[in-house]
């Protein structure tokens, strides 16, 4: 799993340069009971970010930690690693996402590279567009 978050959290640097970060108090989720959970990242202290290479079942796990995630802005961002069918694992975190809050508050992002398959161009640019339809003017 490393070479994929890796990869992930450089194409995140990459559309939102410094104003993405990985680490500090701002990315525990509070579960109201033992350990809390972790998201991935944050952008500008405005959106939660998860990046998931997984199947499905535990892509919906990363959907929860951001449903409940204090930030109101939720970007979801997906590598076709282990999906039997990306198009599809995107549709329904759409959809799952969609029935807990506004449309205009989160994007799913399909990525069309992963750790073994740098695309970090093409996919920056698709993350910078979901940034942007979420407020996040680009800093590229």
């Amino acid at each position: 799993m490393a070479p994929h978050d890796r990869y992930g959290k450089t194409v995140m640097r990459r559309a939102a340069g410094s104003r993405f970060q990985s680490s500090g108090p701002e990315l525990i989720v509070d579960l109201g009971a033992g350990a809390p959970a972790r998201i991935d990242g944050t952008v500008a202290s405005e959106v939660a970010v998860e990046i998931e290479s997984r199947v499905s079942k535990q892509i919906r796990g990363a959907i929860l930690d951001l449903i409940l995630h204090k930030l109101h802005k939720k970007l979801l961002v997906l590598m076709p690693v282990h999906m039997s069918n990306p198009e599809k694992a995107a549709a329904q975190c759409r959809s799952i996402l969609g029935r807990f809050m506004e449309a205009d508050k989160f994007r799913v992002v399909l990525l069309t590279g992963s750790g073994h398959n740098h695309r970090e161009e093409a996919d920056a640019a698709l993350v910078r567009e979901a940034l942007s339809q979420l407020g996040i003017e680009s800093s590229a």
